[in-house]
């Protein structure tokens, strides 16, 4: 009987008028700020099924600026996709050991049992999420289909494209995407790189080149020849990317996701992003997708 007199004086509670109840931001502000950051997970977080115990083993191509490179000047692995994956080990306690090797061989490296995690920022699609090769993790940003040409093309937007002898990275969504997006394309010639790609751009052994969004912002501020340079758009297509996980590693899967999201919660996405001259837009635009 107790508890059905409760019952009825909270019906009773709810139903008075607006302003007899308490402020609707009452708990929130007794909660105070609130920063969605899990500081809970097991530390270290065992794994299980590490290609090498105790080593997490990454692929990257050294040829994705500002992801992935090769310092000229140190001739070292460097770019923000590097420094995210040393922040995830260093969060798992686990040294990163880098294999580098071409994107196209990446996937079916997972695949193979070769490495625990590959890909500076991969583009989710369908067959990727829906892949039994690999998992993809939560993104960690959004990158458009742009494309470069010259000045000297005459090129000045996708419909000019027609014809023209088209160029991208092997392997990437990008250059897949565009040959189905565009029509009466040119021929096609795909590139182990994003600086083989714009090298040949520069010698004029191709019209237009297709990437993202980030890749295309980081040639406009560094390419030597990028006052002869433009950019192509709008975007073709909108991608959130993530890092790309071996699929015997399910416990790998947990801890990455529940990194990145504390990542993307306390800033530390944006300044690893911003260290290498990536805006803060690329991870704000993942609100748009609940992230």
């Amino acid at each position: 009987m107790r508890r059905w007199g409760l019952v009825v004086a909270l019906c009773a509670l709810w139903s008075l008028p607006a302003a007899a109840q308490p402020p609707p931001d009452a708990v929130d502000t007794a909660m105070g700020e609130i920063k969605a950051i899990v500081d809970f997970f097991p530390k270290p977080w065992p794994m299980k099924n590490l290609v090498k115990p105790g080593i997490l083993t990454v692929t990257v191509t050294g040829e994705a600026p500002p992801g992935d490179f090769v310092d000229p000047k140190t001739g070292e692995l460097t770019g923000f996709i590097h420094d995210l994956y040393l922040r995830i080990g260093g969060d798992l306690g686990l040294p990163v050991e880098f294999v580098k090797l071409p994107f196209v061989s990446s996937l079916p490296g997972l695949k193979a049992n070769r490495f625990d995690m590959a890909c500076a920022s991969a583009a989710w699609t369908t067959g990727r999420l829906g892949s039994d090769d690999f998992i993809m993790s939560s993104p960690i940003a959004v990158s458009g289909l742009l494309a470069l040409t010259t000045k000297s093309s005459g090129i000045n937007g996708w419909d000019g494209v027609a014809g023209k002898r088209l160029g991208g990275v092997q392997g990437e969504i990008y250059l897949q995407d565009a040959r189905r997006l565009l029509s009466n394309l040119g021929p096609v010639t795909e590139f182990p790189g994003a600086p083989d790609m714009v090298l040949a751009l520069q010698n004029k052994q191709v019209d237009v080149v297709v990437t993202n969004s980030t890749i295309v912002r980081f040639i406009m501020q560094a390419a030597p020849n990028k006052a002869d340079l433009v950019v192509i758009g709008p975007a073709k297509a909108i991608y959130p990317g993530g890092l790309c996980i071996n699929p015997r590693e399910a416990d790998l899967v947990k801890a990455v996701n529940v990194l990145l999201a504390n990542y993307r919660a306390d800033g530390t996405l944006k300044a690893i992003y911003a260290k290498y001259g990536v805006p803060p837009s690329v991870v704000d635009q993942l609100k748009s997708i609940g992230y």
